[in-house]
């Protein structure tokens, strides 16, 4: 039996939530997941310049295991560039060393030393904040095909059943809820009802 991965430590969140690319034919189907601690090692070793074996140190991990991060996060980016797929960037075994926010209202991203105070957005004063640590550690099972399987159910495409126009699928929102502006019905998911 293997023994559970130890959670690798980021330092910052991502500024975004994910990539699209600009081009006249983007592959819809498919979304690529970077996983927080892939992106971190991309941070650290491409943007920071540190070598392996400090950026090792920085996310608590050995220089094998950073490698595999950073060389999985290469392969990912490489594909993405490639054959123009979106790429999402969240989930992964991850733990932050402070508090950081995401404000809901314009995206801004910040970090929080003290929680017990009145908690609002620094750019717009919004309240509507989602808390990146509770996002990342609300799901019990933080394995990659689970985050893969959820990405995957947020892409694709509402289809009407009479007229076949194609909207795109919005995660939370069932294609039964989405109306076709031609024909008046409710859509369904592209290959099967959204459910």
């Amino acid at each position: 039996m293997a023994r559970p991965a130890r959670y690798r430590k980021i330092q910052y969140p991502p500024l975004t939530r994910g990539l699209r690319p600009i081009a006249n034919e983007i592959n819809e189907s498919e979304t690529l997941i970077l996983l927080l601690e892939e992106y971190e090692a991309i941070r650290l070793m491409d943007y920071e310049y540190l070598n392996q074996e400090e950026a090792a140190k920085r996310m608590n991990v050995s220089r094998p295991t950073l490698s595999r991060i950073y060389d999985s996060a290469r392969k990912k980016l490489a594909k993405a560039l490639v054959q123009s797929v979106r790429i999402e960037v969240f989930g992964g075994n991850v733990e932050f060393e402070h508090d950081w926010f995401r404000c809901d209202k314009c995206h801004t991203v910040f970090q929080v030393h003290d929680i017990e105070g009145k908690l609002e957005c620094p750019q717009c004063k919004s309240k509507n904040l989602l808390h990146i640590n509770d996002e990342v550690k609300k799901h019990p099972k933080r394995r990659r095909n689970y985050y893969q399987r959820h990405a995957m159910s947020s892409s694709g495409f509402c289809v009407c059943p009479q007229c076949g126009k194609r909207v795109s699928h919005r995660h939370g929102n069932p294609c039964r809820n989405v109306i076709c502006t031609d024909c008046s019905i409710s859509m369904q998911r592209e290959g099967k009802d959204c459910e």
